[in-house]
């Protein structure tokens, strides 16, 4: 798996004259053979996936991307390599790059892609297995309607269907990749009214690559380059900008820093950055993913299958097990996050994560406390609870005024595989968005986003989002 992805801080250097030689070829238009009088807009790239719950790890690197214009002729959107891991997103999209693609009309997209690592459980096993397929395709994504871009800022969201891209045998494995793409866009949302799809960033990982002051009426900005190895986006800063988790202010950023951002698409199609969090001063390691065993009650260890890791790390994890120790980590309580706490008011029951609540099953972030490179075993010193997707047909409604019906599961699902648990109750509370849906009828298939809890005896899923698969 080294082989296909260098870690993030080796990277880094190797990245930075490429990322900035990548950006002002995409702020000329690219590669492109547009009309050069043509208007240009900034349009954000984004990526994403229909999610296979049989599914635990899937990287994909994507090499570049166009977009090919009526008439005739391409724009480059993305020219620098990049390494996505998608099952993590299950349904939602995070920022590739961003782009002044000319005004126009436009009937497809080329995706080269390389290099896929699947990371699965077969039939009747709990235990995950890893393969590796080397691909080297260009694939052709067709605009059904074709896709009109104006003079004001846009989105381009690309997805892979997972379930459509894996072959299986009768054992449950996979056999070969092919991946599917498709793409949708939409105008830049309300900043107020933005989600994922439109406008909204969440939880962009990266390390600080440029901080300038405030000059004049430029406002201070900075940029990073993304675990991804995508090409670096620059953040605008604001008063209303919040700083956390050991940074006061924009004084306290520094180039060389692990950071996490949230942020908004603003009319031009420029980021704004709203809150930035430090995740580490390169001295520790983080890695997220999904228990897949527990040792001790309160658990006093864990096996992760990692879908993402940063930090010191001498070989990239993702998509394999390690082992965490988590005996004398602080578990951080969900309602005490801002991304979560308004999900989890008015609940029939008090949710709860901690060392006796934790889970197979559940995706995780767990951060350690050493710089000593991840050599399969991590030493954490905070675990936080992440949002994870579940598909599923919806059965008779949960018992209790907020539970909202029983969602049961496919045979098939990684999460069935790990708990034998085949169904369990989903509250759907004030603020679940429901997404290309009116309503959540009894016998439809959905996705579900939002945080698997468990109280010591029974899981409990709070949706954020419910949509079709």
């Amino acid at each position: 798996m080294a082989a296909f992805r260098m870690n993030l801080v080796n990277r880094i250097a190797g990245l930075c004259l490429a990322a900035l030689l990548a950006l002002i070829a995409v702020g000329c238009g690219g590669a492109s053979s547009a009309n050069p009088g043509a208007a240009a807009a900034k349009t954000q790239i984004k990526i994403g996936d229909a999610p296979a719950d049989s599914v635990l790890a899937f990287e994909l690197k994507i090499t570049s991307i166009s977009l090919s214009q009526q008439g005739g002729g391409s724009v480059n959107v993305l020219s620098t390599p990049a390494e996505i891991e998608l099952s993590h997103l299950a349904g939602m999209v995070e920022p590739l790059a961003v782009a002044n693609a000319p005004s126009g009309t436009y009937t497809g997209a080329s995706v080269s892609v390389s290099n896929v690592e699947v990371t699965y459980i077969p039939s009747g096993s709990s235990t995950p297995v890893e393969k590796q397929f080397a691909l080297s395709a260009t694939i052709t994504v067709p605009f059904n309607p074709a896709i009109t871009l104006g003079s004001s800022a846009s989105v381009l969201n690309f997805d892979v269907n997972l379930a459509q891209s894996l072959s299986f045998d009768a054992g449950g494995n996979v056999t070969s990749v092919n991946p599917v793409f498709s793409v949708s866009n939409s105008s830049v949302a309300p900043q107020a009214e933005q989600e994922d799809d439109d406008g909204k960033i969440d939880g962009l990982v990266g390390m600080v690559s440029t901080v300038t002051p405030a000059n004049g009426n430029t406002p201070a900005s900075f940029a990073i380059t993304s675990q991804s190895g995508s090409p670096a986006q620059a953040f605008s800063v604001s008063s209303t900008t919040e700083f956390g988790d050991g940074l006061a202010q924009f004084a306290d950023l520094k180039v060389g820093m692990m950071i996490k951002v949230d942020a908004t698409t603003q009319t031009d199609g420029s980021l704004l950055a709203k809150e930035v969090e430090l995740l580490e001063a390169n001295d520790g390691e983080e890695a997220d993913g999904i228990v897949t065993a527990t040792t001790g009650n309160p658990a006093t260890s864990l096996s992760l299958l990692v879908q993402d890791d940063l930090g010191n790390a001498s070989a990239n994890q993702v998509g394999t097990s390690i082992s965490v120790n988590v005996g004398n980590a602080t578990f951080k309580s969900p309602l005490t996050d801002s991304d979560f706490s308004n999900l989890l008011q008015g609940l029939p029951f008090t949710p709860k994560f901690d060392n006796t609540t934790i889970a197979a099953g559940q995706r995780v972030e767990v951060n350690g406390a050493s710089a000593t490179p991840m050599q399969g075993s991590l030493v954490a010193n905070e675990v936080k609870l992440q949002g994870q997707a579940l598909t599923g047909t919806v059965a008779a409604p949960a018992a209790g005024s907020t539970a909202s019906f029983v969602l049961l599961l496919d045979a098939n699902s990684a999460f069935v595989k790990l708990t034998g648990i085949s169904s369990l109750n989903v509250y759907e509370v004030s603020a679940t968005q429901l997404k290309g849906i009116a309503s959540v009828a009894q016998g439809a298939q959905v996705r579900v986003r939002g945080l698997l809890l468990f109280d010591g005896t029974n899981y409990q899923f709070v949706a954020a989002r419910i949509t079709q698969p």
